[in-house]
């Protein structure tokens, strides 16, 4: 009897945990669609917002129709990609690799015989579109985000095993944590210049994700049982398997619900540093259409622009969610910083 009751208990958390995240998805799905109707609402002809809003099908029909080659872009963008060394010329990912290191071919110090960058008039076709923009940009984001929890993480837990660390880093991230990041930008772009998306848009991305990745590994550590620690200590513990089996386990759960809150500011803020003066990037078509709002397909691109970048961030926290249930399906905590 006691065997049927473990049995019926159990069947019903299923039914439970398969009707939330069914109603998850529901709740989701009908977010967006209230967007897209306050989006229509906003863009009839009876709105005061008529002419700076366009009407959703408009703006998805321009995105599109410049994700592979834009005739537009060839015709009034100013630049479109770095300037591309002949070998690299037919080869996209290799295009991307340089649009993210801001690697540059110029005629300046090549040597007689050397291979001339290709001029802007003959880049390839890909050049002209929005898909090489806005790969770069994620690669730079994700890039980013990646390092910046690898080194807040690595810096909050030590920080509480080796005390001298925290004397060291919790200053400095106490003041640069209580300023605006989004006033860093300027500095970092006015700093490195433009050419270089390694330290602009990767850096300031690591930078703000490092912070709030301190803190968040610290608070998490924090909250572990003193108990657990002594209790490691009495069996003979040393810092370095403390910090590897309670420290390190004990606080994913929280640690990951900080990544989906760091991550979600890194796509505007990466977007925000591109709008500022990086070359390649979907940062600088926003930037472009700006220059260009007079014309009749601006408002246009401008708002899809803007929308897919908002709407990839709604899936890359989705995906996140999902992988963090798995990684911390054992974690009654985890489970609801996962929602």
């Amino acid at each position: 009897m006691t065997s049927t009751d473990v049995l019926d208990v159990r069947a019903r958390a299923k039914r439970e945990q398969r009707k939330r995240r069914i109603l998850n998805v529901l709740y989701l799905l009908f977010g967006m669609l209230l967007f897209f109707v306050a989006w229509w609402l906003l863009s009839l002809e009876a709105s005061p917002f008529y002419y700076d809003i366009p009407p959703p099908i408009d703006a998805i029909q321009h995105f599109l129709g410049n994700l592979g080659t834009s005739s537009e872009m060839r015709a009034k963008f100013v630049h479109a990609c770095p300037d591309l060394h002949p070998d690299r010329a037919t080869n996209w990912l290799r295009q991307v690799g340089s649009s993210l290191i801001g690697y540059k071919y110029t005629n300046e110090g090549l040597l007689p015989g050397d291979p001339r960058p290709i001029p802007l008039g003959q880049l390839p076709e890909g050049c002209y579109g929005y898909a090489i923009h806005l790969v770069v940009t994620i690669i730079r984001i994700l890039i980013g985000a990646t390092l910046g929890t690898v080194l807040g993480i690595t810096i909050g837990l030590s920080s509480l095993v080796f005390p001298k660390v925290a004397q060291v880093f919790t200053p400095v991230a106490s003041f640069f944590g209580t300023a605006p990041i989004f006033i860093a930008a300027p500095f970092f772009v006015i700093w490195f210049g433009v050419e270089v998306p390694i330290m602009t848009t990767m850096g300031l991305v690591t930078f703000y994700t490092t912070l709030l990745m301190y803190f968040f590994s610290r608070r998490a550590a924090e909250n572990i049982s003193v108990g657990i620690v002594e209790s490691a200590l009495t069996l003979g513990g040393s810092p370095r398997s403390i910090f590897r089996w309670v420290y390190l386990p004990g606080t994913v759960p929280e640690i990951a619900g900080g990544f989906r809150i760091a991550l979600a500011g890194a796509w505007g803020l990466g977007v925000l540093v591109e709008v500022l003066g990086i070359q390649v990037g979907g940062g600088h078509l926003i930037d472009i259409w700006r220059f260009l709002i007079g014309l009749i397909e601006a408002p246009s691109a401008l708002v899809a622009l803007i929308t897919f970048f908002g709407v990839l961030a709604v899936v890359v926290d989705g995906i996140l969610v999902v992988i963090i249930r798995f990684l911390t399906r054992w974690s009654e905590s985890g489970r609801r910083l996962g929602l």
